[in-house]
């Protein structure tokens, strides 16, 4: 692949992104504007609140112990880490594939996340909140549900291409139990109503699919190598 190609495929890759990442961010304010428009006493308000308030009355000294470690998953610190040593293993293997599509699906979830969260201020659940110290967003959408599927979820998705080993399910069904325990947790913990968690799969599902979908396997030159290197590695 000449430089000139390689240049042309960047260029096209970056443009795809910013259309996919600007047509999500209107969808997601569109969607956070509905929700913060609903009138108090209507059916969804109602419901939204009312599951935020059973779950808080249902807490117990152990729950609340898991659900801290469980939220501590889609912290951004812990996001970053994890992501970090991730694609520097991939990097390690030459798996560059695997390196732009942590790097894009997180920095675009955070790009979209914190422009959403500026133009929609929505308070958190009236509950009492076991965090001493929430993040100084808005209630939607939420950030730590989000992250965890762009980051979890990214994971299983390049072992899910990478090998067709038994174990790639039990990444998957991790990704899966992960991303549910981190939403469940936040909703336990009074930080989000249900409508703020679906509003973060509403941006991460999306866009994790576009970032797989721009940075296909076939066109990264080292990828098969890489995959091939990974997957030896973990057979070993």
């Amino acid at each position: 692949m000449t430089a000139s190609e390689v240049q042309q495929r960047a260029l096209r890759a970056a443009v795809l992104l910013l259309l996919a990442a600007a047509l999500l961010l209107g969808v997601l304010v569109g969607a956070g504007l509905l929700t913060t428009g609903l009138e108090p006493g209507s059916e969804l308000a109602d419901q939204d609140a009312a599951v935020v308030e059973w779950l808080a009355g249902e807490r117990t000294p152990p729950l609340d112990a898991v659900s801290g470690v469980a939220a501590e998953l889609g912290n951004t610190l812990v996001v970053v880490a994890i992501g970090g040593v991730a694609a520097l293993v991939a990097a390690a293997r030459r798996w560059w594939r695997a390196v732009l599509v942590l790097a894009a699906a997180m920095v675009g979830e955070l790009v979209v996340f914190l422009t959403t969260t500026a133009l929609i201020d929505r308070p958190r659940p009236a509950v009492p909140h076991l965090d001493a110290e929430l993040p100084p967003t808005s209630s939607f959408p939420s950030g730590h549900t989000a992250a965890s599927i762009c980051l979890y979820g990214g994971i299983a998705a390049l072992v899910l291409a990478a090998t067709r080993a038994w174990w790639r399910w039990l990444v998957l069904a991790l990704a899966v139990v992960v991303v549910a325990a981190v939403a469940l947790a936040r909703l336990y913990r009074g930080a989000h109503f249900p409508t703020d968690v679906l509003g973060s799969v509403l941006l991460a599902v999306p866009w994790l699919l576009v970032v797989l979908r721009v940075f296909p396997d076939r066109d990264v030159g080292t990828a098969a190598a890489g995959r091939t290197s990974v997957v030896h590695g973990a057979a070993g």
